[in-house]
């Protein structure tokens, strides 16, 4: 994957998202880390990024948030014309493991699903894929 300067956070919880952005800073990923506490947030963030600046490279989504939950963001994604990800990596991150959730997250052939905790080990597995 090519040098990625802005990352995107989609996480609820506040010890998940210090965890994410610890471990993207120590593997010096992102120039620019931004975060939405859900899919919602996320979705109006991408929008005006993604027109202005350009989207991010990487975005690490969690699953199960309030307001608007990962699936339904990828959903939204999936039928937005005003956000062009492909040349944007998707990690899904879960604390699921249900075969129903990884099945789930297999109709989004752009997206890696990745149980937490995230570790420097997962992601740099899942950016190497």
């Amino acid at each position: 994957m090519s040098q990625i300067d802005t990352v995107l956070v989609i996480e609820d919880e506040e010890i998940g998202r210090y965890l994410a952005i610890t471990i993207l800073k120590k593997m010096g990923i992102g120039k620019e880390i931004l975060v939405a506490v859900n899919g919602l947030e996320a979705l109006n963030l991408l929008q005006d990024l993604c027109l202005n600046k350009g989207c991010p490279k990487l975005i690490l989504l969690d699953i199960k948030m309030p307001v608007m939950d990962g699936f339904e963001f990828l959903i939204e994604l999936d039928k937005s014309a005003d956000i062009d990800i492909s040349n944007s990596k998707i990690i899904i991150l879960s604390s699921s493991a249900s075969p129903k959730d990884i099945e789930r997250a297999k109709n989004y052939p752009f997206t890696t699903y990745m149980q937490k905790p995230l570790t420097r080990e997962k992601l740099q597995q899942a950016l190497n894929n």
